[in-house]
């Protein structure tokens, strides 16, 4: 199986940068780089020499355009290259050695049991040095017959980390490029499960992943939430909400997303910094998650009218 690489940048690390680019240069056949910040000379050079003659293709975005628009331009040119599958990946995310050729073999071993494999992906994790600081993704589990128990069928694959299978990709669409950034991941895979395709977990597959920039606490039950800047809270409500109105995803997830925004209202309340700002991007996403389900349906009246 030919398998390409990708990376979406935003103004990255390149420590972190160069330790991801050594590893997936070892494990898969070629890698793509879309920068979503301005990349210097110097810097695309460095990257270039690090992975090789004719191993890397660095794309430079006309701005921030998001990770829908990155993800998608990938997925399009790894086909064009040959590929049959993606290894996506953002800068924050380090998978450790061996796990790239772990999912490709998960991906192998779905496919002859008749499963039709839309996604497979690691189990995330906070980084070693900072594993108080930041909390671990929670996984979602879905009933589904398999023989291993290394392996979980799951309601959604977090993205980064993930190996994206084209053909399914060209099935279930392209990511949502309105989402921008949060929740893109959990609505492509809920149209994956809604199309008959399946999104698995390879349990024994780490990779570290920084989730927000730590966490706050839920008072006296200590319950974790992801700390994020003001812009973060509003694309990520904004998206949940929106995602209230789709058809495909399912019931039970709605009936989770809206206590849990409540709750997060209630801890950037007593504890968030710069807890207005926080609050009024809440609300903010709320109002617009709204007013982005009101318009699809008017305009799938339309349609039909």
């Amino acid at each position: 199986m030919r398998l390409i690489a990708g990376i979406v940048t935003y103004w990255p690390h390149f420590e972190l940068l160069h330790q991801l680019i050594r590893i997936l240069v070892k494990s898969t056949d070629g890698l793509v780089i879309f920068a979503n910040s301005p990349m210097t000379e110097e810097a695309r050079n460095n990257l270039e020499c690090l992975a090789g003659s004719g191993k890397i293709e660095i794309v430079q975005s006309r701005g921030n355009v998001g990770l829908g628009v990155a993800y998608n331009y990938i997925l399009k040119r790894a086909r064009s290259l040959g590929a049959k599958a993606v290894f996506l990946s953002d800068q924050d995310s380090v998978p450790l050695d061996g796990t790239v050729d772990l999912l490709a073999k998960t991906v192998r071993h779905l496919s002859l049991k008749g499963h039709r494999v839309a996604v497979v992906g690691p189990r995330p994790i906070g980084p070693r040095i900072q594993s108080a600081e930041f909390k671990n993704i929670r996984l979602f589990k879905r009933p589904r017959n398999v023989s291993s128990p290394h392996i979980l069928a799951a309601d959604f694959v977090i993205s980064s980390g993930s190996v994206v299978m084209l053909d399914a990709f060209e099935a279930i669409g392209p990511f949502r490029e309105d989402f921008f950034i949060d929740g893109i991941d959990i609505e492509w895979c809920f149209r994956a499960w809604s199309k008959g395709f399946s999104c698995w977990i390879a349990l024994d597959a780490f990779m570290e992943h920084r989730l927000g920039r730590g966490v706050l606490t839920f008072p006296i039950i200590g319950f974790p939430v992801p700390r994020q800047p003001p812009s973060r809270l509003y694309t990520y409500v904004r998206n949940q909400i929106h995602m209230l109105g789709m058809r495909h995803v399912p019931l039970r997830w709605k009936l989770k997303v809206v206590p849990y925004i409540g709750l997060q209202a209630f801890v950037y309340a007593l504890r968030g910094n710069p807890r207005r700002l926080s609050l009024v991007a809440i609300g903010r996403g709320m109002c617009e998650g709204v007013r982005r389900i009101r318009a699809e349906k008017h305009d799938s009246k339309g349609r039909l009218d």
